[in-house]
């Protein structure tokens, strides 16, 4: 670990729980019933290195009876979160054909903005996320076993889906041993969601949603972190991503993430999706809905859009952004 990491981590001292908290952290929220086929899969279980956030990715094929579509969403949990903080929404892409993965990674101990709040380097966000990302010492702010990386996690996981379940179809999301990514919907929340948007920057996606995200902003440039613009090309088309976002959320200001989401090309104007279900076209979502608690761990307006504990859902169980989630990712 660098020394700006731990003297950052050595600042931030109780308020950093509230914002860890903020961004996902805790058990299974879910109470949408699962498929047949949905299953925990250990990182350790997929790759016998890992010794390190381990806590289970969440796994579910495309629901029986439903046409497979022969398209993966793979789901970023926020800064110490776990994938089953979000069933929900890798339960509506099961349910539309899609195959889904919550993927655990390396989201911790800190935020990436904490991590580049005292760093030195310009494009620190840019390199850290990349680091995260890959594996490869892209950053000297912070520290990334191979193992731990989201591109190893998530080839080796579909690895070995691929080779214990293969009637299931996970080997189509491999091609030469790597991820097929071009068959990719890429998600996330908070800074989950701020990977996704750097793994469109990196390389030819399906598709990137992100949810409350990406959170990047130059606080001392009152601007978004200058991998988010153009001076950082998109190999994914801006055309091919989608933002939801909350207007209540304190840890990511829509005053912010509107204007993030205008440098990575997103098309607006905004729409907000409270009793709405045709968005006209835009990429930029909204809404002002109240989470579906205000207890527990967490912070309730930042998790509204997307995590299982605070966002709302009918009567019957089902989430009320369920239309919008499928405008979004699954079209």
């Amino acid at each position: 670990m660098s020394t700006n990491l731990r003297r950052i981590g050595l600042a931030v001292g109780s308020a950093l729980a509230v914002t860890l908290a903020a961004c996902g952290g805790g058990a299974d929220e879910s109470g949408s019933p699962p498929s047949s086929a949905e299953r925990n899969l250990l990182p350790a279980t997929a790759d016998g290195t890992v010794t390190t956030f381990t806590e289970a990715n969440v796994v579910i094929p495309p629901t029986p009876g439903v046409v497979a579509v022969n398209k993966l969403l793979v789901f970023l949990p926020g800064t110490d979160g776990v994938p089953d903080n979000y069933r929900y929404i890798l339960r509506s892409g099961a349910g539309r054909g899609f195959h889904a993965i919550g993927l655990m990674y390396q989201n911790g101990p800190l935020p990436v903005g904490f991590v580049c709040a005292s760093s030195t380097d310009q494009d620190c966000f840019w390199n850290v996320r990349r680091e995260i990302i890959s594996g490869v010492d892209t950053s000297n702010d912070i520290s990334v076993p191979i193992q731990n990386a989201i591109t190893t996690r998530l080839t080796k996981a579909l690895t070995y889906l691929s080779q214990s379940s293969p009637a299931e179809g996970w080997g189509l999301y491999l091609a030469n041993g790597a991820v097929n990514w071009s068959r990719v919907v890429i998600a996330g929340h908070s800074q989950g969601g701020g990977h996704a948007a750097a793994i469109a920057k990196l390389v030819a996606v399906s598709r990137g949603c992100y949810f409350s995200s990406p959170p990047d902003w130059d606080q001392a440039g009152q601007q978004p972190a200058r991998w988010l613009t153009s001076s950082q090309p998109s190999v994914t088309s801006p055309a091919l991503q989608y933002g939801l976002a909350g207007l209540q959320d304190p840890s990511v200001p829509y005053s912010q993430l509107s204007v993030i989401w205008q440098s990575l090309g997103l098309a607006g104007p905004a729409v907000s999706v409270d009793g709405n279900t045709s968005f006209n076209g835009s990429h930029m979502l909204t809404t002002n809905a109240p989470p579906a608690t205000l207890g527990g761990v967490g912070e309730p307006y930042h998790g509204v859009t997307v995590r299982d504990l605070y966002t709302p859902v009918t009567g019957s169980g089902r989430p009320v952004f369920d239309a919008a989630w499928a405008y979004l990712c699954f079209q």
